[in-house]
């Protein structure tokens, strides 16, 4: 008789799944992108390096060069990440600090982090608006890529595993809160 399976998920409400499942909808992309972006801007610094694998990487817009695209590409990638933070500042966060008290700390905490995020993206804007083929803009993009990527991933970490287990118990969706 085989063992038996072990879920290591905890029990979840149907609310409370789709509302993970969700918000992981959103972050795999974004988690994805940023190493995309990031890896691109480092092929992108080897001024003696192979950039055809960048066009392909980014795997979008063919109407012009590669570093025209990183530029669109990561302006596009700050709005949506902008959209995204606002959305859970205006309307998530408030339903589960009504719904969970106990997570006031961790919200307050969660909001600081979008105000740090917030710069991070201004300059991450303004360093890829200015790229070029130019090594220093080359490594300011990357540099600034590699700091958001940095943090974000310690904010999507956190985000996730303090709020994750309290949707998983939510019997509405925070979107109807």
């Amino acid at each position: 008789m085989p063992p038996e399976v072990v879920s290591e998920e905890p029990e979840s409400t149907l609310a409370g799944s789709r509302m993970v499942e969700e918000l992981l909808a959103v972050h795999r992309p974004l988690r994805a992108d940023i190493v995309v972006l990031g890896c691109a801007l480092e092929i992108l610094t080897d001024a003696t390096g192979d950039h055809s694998a960048v066009p392909e990487m980014i795997n979008g817009l063919t109407i012009a060069d590669f570093v025209w695209q990183l530029r669109l590409n990561c302006d596009y990638y700050c709005n949506v990440l902008t959209a995204h933070h606002s959305l859970e500042d205006h309307r998530m966060f408030p339903v589960m600090l009504r719904t969970f008290p106990e997570l006031a700390s961790a919200i307050e905490r969660l909001y600081a982090e979008h105000a740090d995020v917030v710069d991070l993206i201004r300059e991450t804007r303004s360093a890829t608006a200015n790229l070029t083929t130019e090594p220093d803009t080359v490594d300011r993009a990357r540099v600034a890529v590699s700091v958001l990527a940095d943090h974000l991933t310690a904010h999507l970490d956190f985000e996730e595993s303090t709020l994750f287990p309290y949707f998983r118990r939510m019997d509405s969706d925070w979107h109807y809160g």
